[in-house]
């Protein structure tokens, strides 16, 4: 089946009618919506005729968006990307693999199927045209409105299809950016030499959270995995054990993305001739944060603000004020998350993925709260460990969800291309030469 498949107003009507409805997947309904266990295997035709098509219709919204009146014409194309999208991420299983450990590449799908359709009704919307101030790409003796033309929307809508920050377009001036140091890295051999560090540090990470043993769970849970909360440890021991495995997450999602980030900014500056300037750091330092408000609005990444604001904080706000708005963005961040999650194999959970995410509003709305009552912010060491517990908190139940689905135990390289694993054959040697240490 191809593209013309996805437009089956039954399939998409369904979703949107019982979106809200109890069912074993949990968001997801059952009816014309498949379950997960009856996904079939993605094939490269499957990828061409649908996973691209999905890519191909965000760019031509790309392009639209540049354009002056294109709303209706880009509405329509929103709900002709909308179906196919539904359809990439519940029809089709693209692990590729039965063995454990896979089941993060369907996840992966379903978030990237949400997250762009986020970024696609933002484009459609939008009542004011994206004009590239920056970095435009057009001839040296181009009008001053080439950008607003077909053919300069043609060429700069590449860039605004993988531009999450809106880094040299008019739009991207509310997301903050942390600043460009001297010791920053500047050119494609660092970003390469970036890339190989943090991958590194990546895989050492993910090794020391692969290293915990996971238990079995009376909550639903994958054949591969297990909770974090293990009952027979004594409540010390069991409870240092969760604060552990939590805290390790986030290093592994922050060199996850840098290592990514740092690969792209290589591409993108070897064959496309972009500049480092495109490229400003991801993120700022998270761990040193003094308040949730300073931790998700600027110290870590910012590449799904907009559509957030957008989708969540512009509506929300408008019926429930300012700290709706700021429970609307967090609201949607964990739908999406929950809506990935689903692709990993056992139905979504909101009462711990969505649930930590509007946690994180709730949290910056509290201080908010405070700084009107005292007239401080939240800062300083006391404000680090507010933040720390209170993500900490929340924070276990999202990680408890995600190793109950497998996905702790991802097998994001292969065994020959993973570092952690040379060094534990040289732990093993020398074990084998010196004996056991710490008898």
């Amino acid at each position: 089946m191809g593209i013309f498949d996805a437009f089956n107003p039954y399939s998409f009507c369904g979703f949107l009618a019982n979106l809200n409805g109890a069912s074993p997947e949990g968001l997801i309904p059952d009816g014309h919506i498949p379950s997960v266990a009856d996904r079939i295997p993605a094939t490269r035709k499957v990828i061409l005729t649908e996973f691209v098509p999905v890519l191909a219709l965000l760019y031509t919204l790309a392009v639209l968006v540049q354009l002056p009146s294109t709303r209706v014409l880009r509405l329509s194309v929103l709900v002709a990307m909308g179906m196919l999208a539904w359809r990439v991420s519940t029809r089709h299983d693209f692990n590729g693999s039965d063995e454990p450990g896979y089941n993060w590449i369907s996840m992966t799908v379903c978030w990237v199927m949400t997250f762009q359709m986020l970024r696609a009704t933002d484009f459609a919307t939008t009542t004011k045209p994206f004009v590239r101030e920056r970095f435009s790409w057009h001839p040296p003796n181009a009008p001053k409105d080439y950008t607003t033309q077909l053919k300069g929307a043609l060429l700069n809508a590449f860039d605004l299809t993988f531009n999450a920050r809106g880094i040299g377009w008019n739009w991207g001036k509310g997301i903050y950016i942390p600043p460009i140091s001297d010791s920053a890295r500047k050119g494609p051999i660092d970003f390469l030499v970036g890339h190989v560090i943090m991958q590194t540090f990546f895989d050492f990470i993910m090794f020391a959270q692969q290293s915990w043993d996971l238990s079995p769970s009376k909550y639903p849970t994958h054949r591969h995995g297990g909770t974090i909360f293990d009952p027979d440890l004594p409540p010390l021991w069991r409870y240092g054990k969760v604060i552990a495995i939590t805290a390790i997450c986030p290093f592994v999602i922050y060199t996850s993305f840098q290592a990514s980030y740092y690969l792209m900014g290589f591409i993108a500056m070897t064959l496309f001739g972009q500049v480092a300037e495109q490229w400003p750091p991801l993120f700022q330092a998270p761990w040193l944060a003094t308040s949730l408000s300073d931790f998700w609005g600027m110290r870590w990444h910012q590449l799904f603000k907009r559509p957030f604001i957008v989708c969540g904080a512009k509506p929300a706000a408008r019926f429930f004020g300012r700290a709706g708005g700021v429970l609307g963005v967090f609201f949607i961040s964990g739908v999406m998350h929950d809506l990935g999650v689903w692709g990993a194999g056992i139905g979504t959970e909101p009462s711990s993925v969505t649930l930590f995410f509007l946690m994180m509003g709730v949290g910056c709305v509290l201080e908010g709260i405070w700084r009107e009552k005292t007239g401080s912010k939240v800062q300083g060491p006391w404000g680090w460990l507010w933040s720390m517990v209170w993500w900490v908190f929340w924070g276990s139940w999202l990680v408890d969800a995600w190793a109950r689905r497998g996905l702790t135990t991802s097998k994001m390289s292969a065994d020959v291309a993973r570092p952690a694993l040379y060094w534990v054959h040289v732990v093993q040697r020398w074990v084998e030469l010196h004996g056991q240490p710490f008898k």
